[in-house]
């Protein structure tokens, strides 16, 4: 806390009127509520006196140093007495006082990822203005929390760190190699570094990086466009603004933190569709409309490395942020390894605006990540229903030989079949059952052998509707040499080529269980 309660009760607080600063030679007017500061009061007697005026004009609270060796007496019942402890300067509680009252007046003003912003992209701005250069305040992951409006010259990286809201992995993975993140973190001072150079020849411009600190944590950083190290006016500039930055970004932490807890709690409610879910929405504001479930997970999302965590829990961020700019009121939370949201579906085509948007955020953002994007329901107990549409996508995504380009993202709805084959196949398995008839003696011939001869041949043929001429080709045979193979699998077999009804259940069978699927057996 940056505050501590010396006397009264903060919950009974008036409201706030302003900030005013004291000064014993000058009296200032007291608007009703104001908090006093008493910069420069330390003795006993002065402070009992400050706190009278306090009580007599109904001021909200006093702030006055924390006192070291004798307290004054100070009644519970009067005006709330705060203290400011060693080491936080009298203009950092000024900001964080002028942000508190900012964001109580303004509720609705929201950073990129639908959290309270604070006062961070004016910070960003008059950094910016200070030191004369473009400025970015990321937290530690990279991801992005505000940015100035500086006009001056800049080049592509900015660029896709502000319209991705994170740094790419790329330029991060440039940093790591170089030494830079390394020497940013442990420098308790501005560090100047060089421009990157791009395989793609574009022009870049260098950077001058800061960590904001809060003790020894590092709670984000501060970068810089500038193509020379800062002056050192400058640098001492940079390094008293990252103090006021690590306020305002331990205060968006400390309330994110909860808010965080609370939407992933609501979310999981929601999404069980229970009785409790029309609630949850309620506080979600997303009652009484029509919603989609997307489900989002990473490659390896059953690996227990906390960095596999980390990421997953950015890849959250970035996706809320992503959807932000067209669906700022879609609930996103971290539910064990899969990123869940909640969508609204204002329009009929809201399923394939949310699609297209899904594959641009995993083009550009997370290349490792699958989405999977439920059915459109209208009421709360039928969320469940989109959940298990979402999740059904993510399982055949991921079972797919190579999730590659478009094949990371799909509607439940046009990957149905798939589906289904799962869970006939995890049916069969699960009452111990496999392949059988025809198909199973034409595995265990193949099996024999140590091939796939006839179960190939087989699928050709069926794959080209019986055109023996096509099939014939897709297996880089001779016509002759597959009629005879059709007639050896029918034999093995012992079925008849002329059967639609053996013929479908070969289909069915060489997709739920494929030559090479470890879990099927011809025994």
């Amino acid at each position: 806390m940056l505050l501590s309660t010396l006397a009264g009760t903060p919950q009974y607080l008036t409201p706030v009127g302003g900030v005013v600063v004291h000064d014993p030679s000058d009296p200032p007017a007291l608007p009703a509520g104001a908090i006093l500061l008493g910069i420069g009061v330390t003795d006993p007697g002065e402070i009992v006196e400050l706190v009278a005026l306090a009580d007599q004009h109904d001021a909200a609270a006093v702030v006055i140093r924390q006192p070291i060796g004798r307290a004054p007496v100070l009644s519970d019942d009067g005006t709330v007495v705060l203290g400011v402890p060693a080491g936080v300067s009298w203009q950092q509680v000024m900001g964080v006082l002028t942000t508190a009252m900012q964001s109580a007046l303004h509720p609705a003003d929201r950073g990129l990822d639908g959290q309270e912003a604070g006062d961070l992209f004016g910070m960003a701005g008059a950094i910016s203005d200070l030191i004369d250069a473009s400025i970015t305040i990321e937290d530690r992951n990279s991801v992005v929390l505000a940015y100035s409006d500086h006009q001056g010259e800049t080049d592509a990286i900015r660029v896709e760190v502000i319209l991705g809201r994170r740094t790419p992995d790329v330029y991060a993975g440039f940093d790591e190699e170089r030494g830079a993140m390394r020497s940013i973190r442990e420098s308790l001072r501005p560090v100047y570094l060089p421009p990157l150079a791009l395989s793609d020849g574009r022009q870049t411009r260098g950077r001058v990086a800061l960590a904001v600190r809060a003790g020894d944590e590092i709670l984000g950083f501060i970068w810089a466009v500038a193509d020379k190290p800062l002056s050192t006016e400058k640098d001492d500039l940079l390094l008293d603004a990252s103090r006021l930055v690590a306020l305002h970004m331990l205060q968006l932490r400390a309330g994110a933190d909860g808010a965080r807890r609370l939407r992933t709690d609501l979310l999981a409610t929601a999404l069980t569709g229970g009785p409790e879910a029309r609630s949850a929405l309620d506080r979600l504001r997303l009652a009484d409309r029509p919603l989609i479930v997307v489900a989002l997970t990473l490659a390896g999302a059953h690996a227990a490395a906390a960095a596999h965590v980390t990421k997953s829990q950015r890849v959250a961020v970035s996706f809320q942020v992503h959807l932000a700019g067209s669906w700022a009121d879609a609930a996103v939370a971290l539910l064990d390894d899969t990123v869940y949201a909640l969508v609204p579906a204002r329009r009929p085509d809201t399923a394939v605006s949310l699609e297209y948007l899904c594959r641009n955020f995993v083009e550009r953002t997370a290349e490792d990540a699958i989405v999977g994007i439920g059915r459109v329901v209208d009421h709360p107990a039928e969320l469940e229903l989109s959940r298990a549409d979402a999740d059904r996508a993510l399982r055949v995504l991921a079972r797919r030989p190579s999730a590659q380009g478009g094949d990371r993202v799909a509607r439940a709805s046009e990957i149905e079949a798939e589906a289904m084959l799962l869970e006939l196949r995890d049916l069969a398995l699960a009452s111990k059952r496999g392949p059988f008839g025809a198909y199973a003696r034409l595995l265990a011939y193949d099996d024999n052998r140590d091939s796939t001869f006839l179960v190939d041949s087989l699928r050709a043929w069926l794959d080209a509707h019986g055109d023996v001429m096509a099939a014939a080709a897709a297996t880089h045979v001779h016509q002759n040499t597959f009629r005879y193979r059709l007639k050896r699998l029918s034999e093995i077999g012992e079925f008849s080529l002329d059967d639609p009804a053996a013929r479908f259940a070969l289909q069915l069978q060489l997709r739920l269980w494929p030559p090479d699927l470890p879990e099927r057996s011809s025994k």
